[in-house]
Parts: structure tokens; sequence; C-alpha cells
């Protein structure tokens, strides 16, 4: 369903782009062809197109720490909640808005910038590094949990988040941001350039977290990725930020 994109063990098949940032610092535009508008289904709808991490949920990225410490699942693209009804099980309410951005490049690509916002997200918490299909959770509920026993109280978060790559063209289809940019397999000229994420959310934290079942918990995601700068800085990864804070929520 995901992986941890600011992990070191993602960095191997990762693009590493030239400098630009979600907001500027694209190379020149070309003069004949605008910067377009493009639905945002044009997004959403290429994504979850494996599911090899949790399966059989589609993948989408997922959230690490650093130093390692918890692993962070937040279904910002709704690919967890629309599998959930495909199959059966409860609405979860999930809503997603947003847009994206088709900037030309003067080599003939494009920047494409995409911005989600997800309420009703579906949220869950293992420790990372390990097994993030079967380790005991320490909040939330993993989809299959919730289709398995519907009468769960799910953890859901509201978030932002905010991606940038250059695609092969102007209004060419837009990649699954998995498959392309963490197995390997993005087609020519495509090349991951930015992520940036945040997110709260509550929901029942579990005894793996060193509580009692079922205290109420809150958790915040933070992460930036700068990807066109190289694995520099402080963690080596490109990430500057990559916080995953879990808490019981104070009486």
């Amino acid at each position: 369903m995901m992986w941890n994109i600011g992990s070191r063990s993602a960095r191997g098949v990762l693009a590493i782009a030239a400098a630009a940032c979600i907001l500027g610092g694209a190379a020149p535009a070309r003069a004949s062809l605008p910067v377009r508008q493009r639905p945002l289904s044009d997004f959403l709808s290429t994504q979850g197109t494996t599911n090899i991490f949790i399966p059989p949920v589609p993948d989408f990225i997922g959230w690490g720490d650093n130093p390692p410490h918890q692993f962070a699942s937040v279904d910002y693209a709704g690919l967890a909640a629309a599998w959930l009804l495909t199959n059966g099980g409860p609405n979860l309410g999930t809503q997603v808005s947003g847009n994206v951005t088709d900037r030309p490049l003067s080599d003939g690509r494009s920047l494409v910038s995409v911005v989600l916002h997800t309420t009703n997200a579906n949220s869950w918490v293992v420790n990372n590094p390990g097994d993030f299909a079967n380790d005991p959770l320490q909040f939330g509920y993993r989809a299959q949990d919730i289709l398995a026993n519907s009468a769960l109280s799910p953890a859901l978060s509201s978030c932002t988040f905010s991606v940038s790559f250059k695609n092969t063209a102007p209004g060419a289809p837009l990649p699954d941001l998995v498959n392309a940019f963490i197995l390997g397999n993005a087609a020519p000229g495509q090349e991951l350039r930015t992520l940036a994420f945040r997110s709260e959310g509550d929901g029942p934290l579990h005894a793996a977290f060193g509580v009692a079942e079922g205290t109420p918990g809150h958790l915040t995601v933070s992460q930036t990725g700068l990807l066109m700068t190289g694995f520099h800085g402080a963690t080596n990864d490109a990430f500057p930020v990559e916080r995953v804070d879990l808490h019981p929520l104070q009486p």
C-alpha cells in the first residue's frame, strides 16, 4: 500500500532532479505554451496501480521519522477509502480536493505541481523500521482490519500533500508516484523534485504503543523532501523534515 519515501531504503530508487521547489525555481517555460490547470482526476486516477507493500490495498506513499522510530500511513489520495467501498466496507467519509498545474519547460518536458487537501483520511502507525503489513499497530487500523470488522472506530486525519515532478511533455499522462519513483519505473524524462506532507488526526492507541488498549491518541506527521538537492544534509536523505509524532490525548 505504501512505502516510506524518506527512508534510507528508498533512496536508491528515487530520481534526483535539478534545482527547483514546489512554488518556484523551475526551468524557463516555453513561450508558445501556457501554464495549464489540469483536472485533479488526471492525478488521482493514475495512483494506486500496484499493491505490493500492504496487499491487497493499493500502494501509496507512507512516512517514517528519522532517526527511525515510527511509520505512519495517511490515506491522502483516498485509495484505501475507495478500496474499502469497492469491497463492501464502510464509507469513511474521505474527501479529496486540490489542483494540478502543468508548466511547459524549455526542454519540451513539463513541471507538474500537485496539491491535495484531504479530510477523514484513514491513518495508522507501526514501528519504523519493521514489517509495515504485519507488525502490531500502535495507532488506528489498516483498511483490511476495518473491512473485517466495520464496528472498529478508525483513526482519521486531515492532511495536505504537495508534490512536484518533471513529466515527459505538457499534457502527458501523469505517473503513479509509487510505481514511477519508488519502484523505479519512471518513464524517460520523469523526475521527482519535491514532496511536502502535513497531517493531524485522532484515533485509538493500542497496547503496542505502551498504553491501555483504546486510549485516545493524536497523530502529527510533518515531512519535507527536497529531492532536487541530492542526498545531503544532516540526515543524508534529502528530507530536512521527517517527523512522526504520536501521543495520548490529554484528558
